[in-house]
C-alpha cells in the first residue's frame, strides 16, 4: 500500500498549538492541585515488534496490514481484568471469519503482528468482560471503513482513512458498558473514504484493550521532548514514521522521527502519567540505548532487527505514580554484533493516565452552532479526528462529573489564544502558539485538579480569530 508522498502539503488546514513548554496542571483559584511525586512500582518492558507480510513497502516505507501476537487475560465470570489489559489479535478471545490475512511484517505491531482484510463482510469478534473496550488498529491512506458493534447494539461506522501512517493506534473506545460478558464485532464494508487520496479499503485488527484508560500519542516534535544539541538529525523520510510525511504551510516540512549514532546523545521526555512507551524502530542498523525513568536504574534496549520494524514500541514502563516524570533515552554507541550501525530512533511516545477520555463528538460536548469544523484526517489526532475553529467567540462546553479535567488539543505555529471557564467562571487565557519546528499533538492544553466531587462544566472560547483552535478530547478523573 503506498504511503503519502513525503512532505506533501495539505491545503486548507492550519494546525492549532499552544505555548507552555511543560504541560503542568493548572491550579484554579480556590482549588487544590494534587501531585504525588512518588514512583510506585515501575514495571519495565523492552519487547519488540514483528509481523508477517502485507501490502506495504518491504522496508516499512508505507502500508497497512497484520497477524499474530501474545495472549491476554480471559475470564468466564463477571470480574473485569485490571485496567488497560491488552489482548493481542492471536488471543483465544478473538476470532476471525474467512477473508483476513497477515499484515506488513515491517511495522511494529502490538505483540508482533496484526491481521487485515478488505473483503466486504469479513468479521473479527472479540469476547471480553468489562465496562469499556478499545480496538487497536491502523490508520493511513489505505484505511477503509468498518462497522463496529457491541453485542446486538447498533453498528457504528468507523473510517480508518488518515494521511499520516499510524501503527498500533487506538481506533475507537466504547465506554459505559454493563458489567459482564460482551462481544465486540468489527465488520469490513469494502468501502473507503471518498477523498481522492484514499487508495484502498483495508481494515486492520492489531489488538484490543479492556477497562480502558486515556492514552496520548506524543510526537518527537513535542516541546516536552528535549534532544541533546547537535546529536540528532531527521530520520530518512522514506519510512512511514508516526506523524511524518504531511504538513500545512506555513508549518515547516519537518517531523517524522529523529536518529543518532552519537555515543552519549540523549532524548528526554517530561510527562505526567502512570505509564510511558517509547516508539522507535528496530532495524538492521539499530544500536543499543540506555533508558531510565526519573533517573532510576537504566535498562538496555537493543534495537537491532534483521528486518525493519517501523513504529515499533521498544520500551515501556508501567506502574508509575500519577505525577510528573522524566524518560531519558541515551545512545550508547554500542551495537549488536549483527548490526551494521548503532542508530537509535526516537519517533513518538504514548503516555497513559488514569480516568476516562471523551472524544470531540461525545454527547457531553456542546458547540456553538456553525463555528466548528469536524472530521479532519490530516494529523495524529486522538482516535482519528478533531473539532477545529478559527471563529472569534466560538465556544465548546464540556459537561462532566469528576474531580479533574484536561483539555486535549494542539499547540504549534498557526494556533492562537483561548479563554477557559470552569463552571461559568473565567480561569485564564491560554496562548497555544509554539514556534517552529515544535508541534504538540494530543497535548494537555489545560488541566484543573482538586475540583469538588460532582458535575462541572469546562468552556473553551476562541479568543483570537483567524488562528486555529483544536478540541481533540477531554480527560476526566473521578
Amino acid at each position: 500500500m503506498p504511503e503519502p508522498s513525503p512532505r506533501s502539503s495539505i491545503p486548507g488546514f492550519g494546525d492549532p498549538l499552544s505555548a507552555d513548554f511543560l504541560r503542568r496542571p493548572v491550579l484554579v483559584p480556590g482549588l487544590r492541585c494534587v501531585a504525588a511525586l512518588l514512583l510506585a512500582g515501575v514495571l519495565v518492558s523492552c519487547g519488540g515488534g514483528g509481523g508477517s507480510d502485507g501490502s506495504g513497502g518491504s522496508d516499512g516505507s508505507g502500508g497497512s496490514d497484520g497477524s499474530a501476537g501474545s495472549g491476554g487475560i480471559s475470564s468466564d465470570d463477571n470480574t473485569p481484568p485490571p485496567a488497560g489489559t491488552r489482548f493481542e489479535e492471536s488471543d483465544a478471545a478473538v476470532s476471525f471469519s474467512a477473508g483476513w490475512t497477515q499484515s506488513n511484517a515491517n511495522f511494529g505491531w502490538s505483540g508482533g503482528a496484526a491481521r487485515q482484510s478488505s473483503v466486504a463482510g469479513a468479521q473479527a469478534v472479540f469476547t471480553f468482560t468489562g465496562t469499556s473496550v478499545r480496538w487497536i488498529g491502523n490508520r493511513n491512506v489505505g484505511g477503509g471503513i468498518a462497522l463496529v458493534r457491541v453485542d446486538a447494539g447498533p453498528a457504528l461506522e468507523v473510517d480508518l482513512f488518515a494521511r499520516p501512517e499510524e501503527i498500533h493506534t487506538p481506533v475507537i473506545t466504547l465506554n459505559g458498558l454493563s458489567l459482564g460478558r460482551h462481544t465486540l464485532t468489527i465488520e469490513v464494508t469494502g468501502r473507503k473514504n471518498p477523498d481522492p487520496a484514499a487508495v484502498s479499503s483495508v481494515v486492520v485488527v492489531d489488538a484490543f484493550e479492556v477497562q480502558v484508560q486515556p492514552v496520548s500519542h506524543l510526537q518527537e516534535t513535542d516541546p516536552d521532548v528535549a534532544f541533546s544539541a547537535g546529536d540528532w538529525v531527521q530520520a530518512d523520510s522514506k519510512f512511514a514514521w508516526s506523524g511524518g510525511g504531511v504538513f500545512t504551510a506555513p508549518d515547516p516540512p519537518v517531523g517524522g522521527a529523529r536518529v543518532t549514532e552519537t555515543p552519549g546523545a540523549k532524548a528526554t521526555l517530561t510527562f505526567r502519567g502512570t505509564a510511558i512507551s517509547w516508539s522507535g524502530a528496530r532495524m538492521p542498523s539499530g544500536g543499543i540505548a540506555s533508558v531510565s525513568v526519573d533517573g532510576g536504574v537504566a535498562s538496555e534496549v537493543d534495537t537491532y532487527s534483521p528486518t525493519n520494524k517501523i513504529q515499533d514500541v521498544v520500551f515501556t514502563a508501567t506502574g508509575l505514580a500519577d505525577a510528573i516524570h522524566t524518560l531519558t533515552i541515551e545512545a550508547t554507541g554500542r551495537k549488536n554484533a549483527a548490526s551494521t550501525a548503532a542508530q537509535i530512533v526516537v519517533d513518538a511516545f504514548d503516555v497513559t493516565t488514569p480516568g476516562r477520555r471523551y472524544q470531540e463528538k461525545d454527547a457531553a460536548l456542546a458547540y456553538s452552532s456553525g463555528d466548528w469544523i469536524f472530521g479532519n484526517p490530516n494529523r495524529t489526532w486522538s482516535e482519528g479526528s478533531i473539532a477545529q475553529s478559527n471563529t472569534l467567540g466560538a465556544t465548546v462546553t464540556f459537561t462532566f462529573t469528576g474531580t479533574s479535567v484536561s483539555w486535549i488539543g494542539l499547540r504549534k505555529l498557526s494556533t492562537g489564544r483561548a479563554n477557559v471557564y470552569l463552571d461559568g467562571v473565567f480561569v485564564e487565557q491560554i496562548n497555544t502558539f509554539l514556534p517552529a519546528p515544535m508541534e504538540a499533538y494530543q497535548t494537555t492544553v489545560f488541566r484543573a485538579d482538586g475540583l469538588a466531587s460532582g458535575t462541572h462544566t469546562l468552556t473553551i472560547e476562541v479568543a483570537s480569530g483567524g488562528s486555529e483552535h483544536v478540541v481533540d478530547a477531554f480527560d476526566v478523573r473521578p
